[in-house]
């Protein structure tokens, strides 16, 4: 389509200059003297109006601005200003901080250097849905319709791709910063891998034929050093040690305490408990560290607490879970006991507003990342902790 547009352009531009320069001419010639060459200016062509070079060359900046516009697809803004939840006059607890979508994120652009070399190769995020952040706050993300890991580099202030021709549909992230292991599940290969964090080398593969049946939702315990992977067609979570050796299982297809239905997206905070987002009984249920049920709430419904399409899950510094309900177009705060403190969002574009979010990830700094899955892009937000 570029070429086209350009091509094109060249031909109207070569159709302007022959048509003013004849027109100039046939009104001329009666009057034009032989000229030397070496002297052809504008100072020496005596009765010359230079409207018509004025005219091709308005001609011509138009035609490239088009020509540039039509290059460039349209990226979405990054917003400005402040958003805050609950609203003024309220004591705010949840502050949006940015969004993630495009290497443009970083930098805009060049204009210049799109007319001389081309339009550069946009990668947008089409897909997003397991997300995660390291130690030094680089942001990764899985995006299931491409098929790689798009990476946000903080310190290099760029965008990378990881996983180029390894993944079928990747879904689920975590992350050992100790090791600088970044592990992926993929519902499509049925298996999960650790990567190099910096340069994308698949370091471990977890996961024979038949073994696992849509493995989704990743978690990380850096302090005990273990990984927790919901199987989420054989309704358990699997607990693997550093190494990718299986300690023991979690639960089996059900709906008492401790078994699942289609579990998905998973959670540890501080103390080691997991928390698993069991998706078809609509509920959260949480763990200990040996794998004992401990808690549960939620139930399906539209109500406020209650959950539709519940999916990605994080737990702040203070204990409080943050669950993502696709339905509902946002995520809900609850304390420890399952009680409902806040809700975040609604079907839109702006910030705090989503479109089928999915992933989500709370880090140490209680920075909440989510997945705004059909707004293609990670919305960022902050946890502001009651001041004492």
């Amino acid at each position: 389509m570029t070429d086209s547009i350009f091509g094109s352009m060249t031909v109207y531009v070569k159709a302007l200059l022959l048509h003013y320069t004849g027109i100039i001419y046939c009104k001329k010639r009666k009057k034009m003297k032989k000229i030397n060459q070496s002297n052809f200016t504008l100072g020496v062509i005596k009765g010359y109006k230079i409207t018509f070079l004025v005219k091709i060359f308005a001609t011509i900046i138009t035609i490239v601005a088009f020509a540039i516009s039509c290059a460039m697809p349209r990226l979405p803004e990054k917003p400005t200003g402040e958003y805050f939840w609950p609203p003024p006059p309220n004591t705010p607890r949840i502050k949006w901080l940015t969004q993630w979508s495009n290497q443009f994120d970083f930098k805009k652009p060049n204009l210049l250097l799109t007319q001389l070399m081309g339009p550069e190769k946009i990668w947008m995020l089409i897909r997003p849905n397991g997300v995660v952040a390291d130690s030094a706050g680089n942001v990764y993300v899985a995006d299931s319709e491409l098929g790689v890991i798009f990476v946000f580099d903080q310190e290099k202030q760029a965008l990378r791709l990881m996983g180029k021709g390894t993944f079928g549909t990747p879904i689920g992230l975590a992350i050992d910063n100790k090791r600088g292991i970044l592990f992926v599940s993929d519902s499509k290969l049925d298996k999960v891998f650790g990567l190099n964090k910096d340069n994308g080398m698949v370091i471990l593969s977890l996961g024979m034929p038949n073994e696992y049946k849509n493995p989704s939702g990743l978690a990380y315990d850096e302090e005990r050093e273990r990984l927790y992977v919901s199987d989420t067609k054989n309704h358990m979570v699997r607990v693997f040690d550093k190494n990718g050796k299986q300690l023991f299982t979690i639960g089996k297809k059900g709906e008492g305490d401790g078994e699942f239905n289609m579990p998905s997206y998973l959670a540890v905070d501080r103390n080691g408990r997991l928390y698993v987002v069991d998706s078809f009984n609509f509920r959260v249920q949480i763990f200990d560290t040996d794998g004992k049920f401990l808690n549960k709430f939620g139930k399906v419904g539209d109500a406020s607490g209650q959950f539709a399409r519940p999916f990605g899950i994080g737990v702040d510094s203070e204990g409080h879970i943050y669950v993502v309900d696709s339905a509902f177009n946002n995520f809900q705060i609850f304390n420890e006991d399952g009680k409902l403190l806040l809700g975040v969002g609604q079907v839109g574009k702006n910030p705090g507003e989503f479109y089928l979010p999915t992933g989500m990830y709370i880090d140490k700094q209680d920075r909440i990342y989510i997945s705004d899955t059909f707004n293609y892009k990670v919305q960022v937000f902050q946890y502001l902790k009651e001041k004492k």
